[in-house]
């Protein structure tokens, strides 16, 4: 901060000042946000506030309640959806909706966690920061669901039958959404690990709600958790950046929180009584039925670490787990996978709770291990504790975790944003949440404690003589779901035998009320109480990302000159078109395994605590871009990418070029447990990212790009590391040669394209400390399409263990002689929250529903944990009527065209703006495409809008579709696949 502005804000208020109805108990300048602190307590109603003044025009605002579950009804969850569905200032459907269509924030949603439920919003436009802040406490103090109990069945759930032979179904987005989401079996085992810790907590509910239990939630319960929970008295307010303190305090205060007086609201998060011994839990997941039950287990060992831990410990406590468990080469992780009971090992850590707890957990086992895997957890961490911490991997823990820390870097997300998120770990039990912020006395005391064995002792604390433990075991069974779809039908039959008429009767004309209200037009006059802005808040000129295309090193230099904080940011682009197109898998597990094997110069164990002391780590993989001005091409490279501060540059290139050329392809073991692990995670994508694995898959149909994606983390990866882990031990020989003689044709011969985001100084201490490596290799050489595949359009349908499906649709427009416009992003954004989230959404009961178009010509429809899927597809179909028939006033279309310039000027760090410098440079984006797309956008019309609907309708002609989900629902609508088969 500015020294005059600090000193400017050091006079701006006194301690136990009365500023518009707020009393200033506390402020501070906080040296790692550059900002002041300051902790207020609004005297009528005693709501919290804090609000940090910084130098930052991303402002930030936020309003949270404490709301502590008492079943797994999921009434949380359902209210958050709730409240931005219309309130007394917006009477319109869904206020929530208006905003993300057509304000320029920088961050528009809420969030629900065990204990506590969040509303943030930010912008970087004051007048739409305001419009935001008004909306969102509107919504929660003031919503329609008093008046309509319709909000309630659609977000939660209800009976949904619309004729009379018909059977009953429960439906709702949350009631959907939680169908997905306990379809994963790493979700259940989460719900089960809260249970088996806190059975006697609120923490032992599923607050998002178990999709047995929310049929369980009234509609007068459902009022009554927002009358209890939703009070100023019971609020926790937050607001970040540059704005005017005194006229945001004088707002709040007249606009909302003087119309309420203080009471008492019961929200205390009781502790859970601290186990004595360690307790058992067992459950039983769903797979399909053709999938082996053979070492498909879930073992996790868990502890509670203590009832409102301080900054310093959670911090610390965050650094052991890392240096226990983070890789394989850290000490627990390394010992369990020794043992050749499982295909991977993680854990999970949270300080979000009143009591934070610390899992281990074991996938793809067996129960029968479950001794064996205590016992070395017990074995290791005594060893750990008598014997002490490798004092490189503390080091290492301690640098990658300050590294973080410093760095600041949140990708798109507001640095406020998160600094809300995480002082709420304190604030809410009733500590001191500027604490969270300050980091640096934290560091200084690992640095000067380790040594005297500081994390040795945490470790025998809160771990070793730890007594709140349990360990839980969840097993598959490919009859559990059939068995519950079967009960669940017989329940509902059931249920509607019994009903009268007239009581069946009820339930339809309910379920038509709710249908004629979902497709309800709001009244114009409601949805222009909605606040906007006007196109002239826009500014016509859109962001530049720094390029400057040098030479250096007698190859191509990308440099992006900004302001890093002392950072070098360094992306090495390397050609491998010379690769044989068998091997293209190969490149993509070399690039996974670079980094964690030992190289000539060091074993994989000193590897990895360098790259963590010296640096802030390395990553490896592989990138394609289309090009924008000729259809069809495209080029690829494989990258090495690093970051370090200025005085470890040479380190950073030492080590990132020791690893490239010296990677020894030969430790068998641990290149298993890697494939293992790889193969496990892809798996959990297809759970719980299925509608990017199924948007990935459709595209390989008809681009040769999207085909060369599957190569490398496809579909077809995935099925290649299953067979290459099933098959191994045959395999390694040829394997081993593969991976080294792929790395030195890639890495040893000719020169990288450099790519350095920093200033001047790094670009040039940086270029000098790569000097010896690049020197000795051959010139590149541009390569376009390098690799020619077969496509079809091949329909498939892919069946999974999932309960919901990913419904997705699409085809290339430029393939149909179709360019790229701004408009169309436009009508993505008016597809998306109007059309699409009303049909597929609110009607349909998917968790989400969008359209996606892309520069290079890529237009697909997609869904998100969605219970339907022939009537999804149908939804596509009648986007084009939707086209035709488009009215749009003015205002309307203004809505859409700066909600969706808000998306091109989130604020980006310098590193993140390098990253996209580069993605335009290799596709051929220029400035001044950049800007004709702005002008296209900015200058949209309807008639514009309506044009697309043949290109619309082309597209979904082509009937390109693919579809990941529940074997019933893809077996039902085996007619419109040209393939159903498992992924695997």
């Amino acid at each position: 901060m500015k020294k005059e502005l600090q000193e400017q804000q050091e006079k701006m208020f006194k301690l136990e000042e009365n500023i518009h109805g707020f009393i200033l108990k506390k402020e501070e300048f906080v040296d790692e946000i550059d900002g002041f602190a300051r902790t207020f307590v609004h005297q009528k109603t005693g709501a919290q506030l804090v609000y940090i003044s910084a130098d930052d025009d991303n402002k930030v605002f936020s309003i949270s309640f404490r709301t502590p579950s008492t079943n797994s009804t999921g009434v949380p969850h359902i209210l958050e959806h709730s409240v931005l569905c219309g309130s007394k200032k917006y009477p319109v459907k869904e206020p929530f909706v208006e905003l993300a269509k057509g304000s320029l924030n920088t961050f528009l949603n809420a969030m629900t966690y065990p204990d506590k439920t969040m509303y943030p919003i930010a912008s970087t436009n004051a007048k739409d920061f305001m419009n935001l802040m008004d909306v969102y406490l509107d919504a929660v103090f003031y919503p329609n669901i008093y008046q309509n109990p319709y909000t309630f069945l659609q977000e939660g759930w209800h009976y949904h039958i619309e004729n009379a032979d018909d059977p009953i179904i429960y439906n709702g987005v949350v009631y959907n959404e939680m169908k997905g989401a306990f379809s994963n079996p790493e979700e259940l085992l989460q719900n089960k690990i809260f249970e088996s810790l806190y059975p006697q907590s609120c923490y032992r509910f599923e607050s998002g709600g178990d999709p047995d239990v929310i049929p369980e939630l009234t509609y007068a319960d459902f009022l009554g958790f927002h009358k209890k929970y939703y009070h100023p008295s019971n609020s926790y307010i937050y607001l970040y950046g540059d704005g005017d303190v005194r006229a945001h305090l004088k707002y709040l205060n007249d606009e909302y929180l003087s119309a309420f007086d203080k009471q008492p609201v019961d929200s205390e998060i009781a502790a859970q009584p601290m186990l004595t011994q360690r307790t058992e839990m067992r459950a039983s997941y769903g797979v399909s039925k053709e999938e082996t039950l053979e070492n498909k287990d879930y073992l996790a060992l868990s502890v509670v670490l203590g009832d409102k831990l301080s900054y310093e410990e959670a911090l610390a406590f965050d650094i052991l787990a890392h240096i226990l468990l983070n890789n394989n080469s850290s000490p627990l992780k390394e010992a369990l996978l020794d043992l050749k009971i499982a295909e991977d090992v993680s854990y999970h850590y949270s300080s979000s709770l009143r009591q934070p707890y610390f899992s281990i957990v074991l996938k793809n086992t067996e129960e029968k291990h479950k001794d064996l895997f205590v016992n070395t957890v017990e074995s290791v961490l005594n060893k750990l504790a008598a014997d002490g911490l490798d004092p490189r991997s503390v080091e290492a823990g301690i640098n990658i975790h300050e590294f973080s820390h410093i760095e600041g870097e949140y990708g798109s997300y507001p640095k406020g944003l998160i600094y809300g998120i995480e002082m709420m770990d304190d604030w809410l039990y009733g500590d001191d949440p500027i604490a969270y912020l300050k980091y640096k006395a934290a560091f200084k005391k690992f640095k000067d404690c380790w040594k005297d064995g500081y994390f040795e002792k945490l470790l025998k604390r809160m771990l070793i003589d730890n007594s709140h433990q349990t360990l839980v075991t969840i097993v598959p069974d490919n009859t559990l779901q059939e068995k519950a779809d079967q009960a669940l039908a017989e329940k509902l039959a059931s249920f509607k035998a019994a009903l009268t008429p007239e009581e069946l009767q009820d339930l339809i004309d309910e379920t038509q009320t709710l249908i004629e209200k979902q497709n309800e037009e709001d009244k114009p006059e409601d949805l222009e109480k909605i606040p906007k802005l006007s196109l002239a808040d826009i500014n016509r000129t859109g962001r530049s990302y720094p390029l400057e295309v040098q030479e250096a090193l007698e190859t191509r230099l990308l440099f992006h000159p900004g302001f890093t904080g002392g950072i070098s940011y360094l992306k090495l682009y390397f050609d491998y078109s010379d690769l044989p197109q068998e091997d293209l898998k190969y490149l993509s597990l070399m690039c996974k395994l670079l980094g964690s094997l030992s190289t000539e110069s060091m074993d994989f164990r000193r590897l990895s605590q360098e790259i963590e002391i010296h640096t802030g780590g390395l990553s490896f993989g592989i990138e394609s871009y289309d090009d924008v001005h000729h259809f069809g091409d495209f080029t690829s490279h494989c990258y090495v990418k690093g970051k370090a501060v200025m005085e470890n540059i040479p380190t950073l290139v030492k080590i990132m070029t020791d690893v490239i050329t010296k990677t020894l392809f030969t430790e068998k073991n641990l290149i298993h447990d890697m494939i293992r692990e790889i193969k496990t995670h892809k798996e959990t994508q297809f759970l719980t990212a299925g509608h990017v694995v199924g948007v990935q898959r459709l595209q390989s149909y008809y681009s040769q790009s999207a085909r060369l994606f599957e190569e490398f983390g496809g579909i077809e990866f995935y099925r290649f590391i299953a067979d290459l882990e099933a098959n191994f031990d045959e395999q390694f020989e040829v394997l081993t040669e593969k991976l080294t003689r792929i790395a030195s044709l890639v890495f040893t011969n000719r020169k990288p394209i450099i790519s350095i985001t920093g200033t001047e100084e790094i670009r040039d201490r940086t270029v000098t400390a790569l000097s010896p490596y690049i020197m000795g290799l051959a010139p590149n050489k541009a390569a376009k399409n390098a690799f020619a595949f077969e496509t079809d359009i091949a329909n498939e349908g892919f069946l999974t263990a999932a309960k919901i499906q990913y419904v997705s649709q699409g085809y290339n427009i430029r393939a149909l002689g179709y360019e790229y416009a701004g408009s169309q992003l436009v009508l993505k954004g008016l597809l998306s929250m109007d059309y699409l989230w009303n049909r597929v959404r609110v009607q349909g009961g998917a968790y989400g529903a969008f359209m996606s178009i892309g520069r290079g010509g890529d237009l697909y429809f997609g869904s998100y944990r969605d219970p339907k899927l022939k009537k999804t597809f149908e939804a596509y179909q009648g986007v084009v009527d939707y086209i035709n028939n488009l009215e749009l006033s003015q205002r309307e279309l203004e809505k859409y065209i700066i909600g969706t310039i808000s998306s091109k000027d989130v604020p980006l760090s310098a590193s993140v703006k390098g990253e996209i410098a580069d993605n335009f440079y290799f596709s051929g984006v220029t400035a001044a495409d950049l800007q004709k797309e702005r002008d296209e956008i900015l200058e949209t019309t309807v008639a514009q809008l309506k044009s697309h609907g043949d290109m619309i309708a082309e597209v979904l002609a082509k009937n390109a579709i693919c579809v990941l989900g529940s074997e019933e629902a893809i077996n039902e609508e085996k007619e419109l696949f040209k393939v159903t088969r498992y992924i695997k």
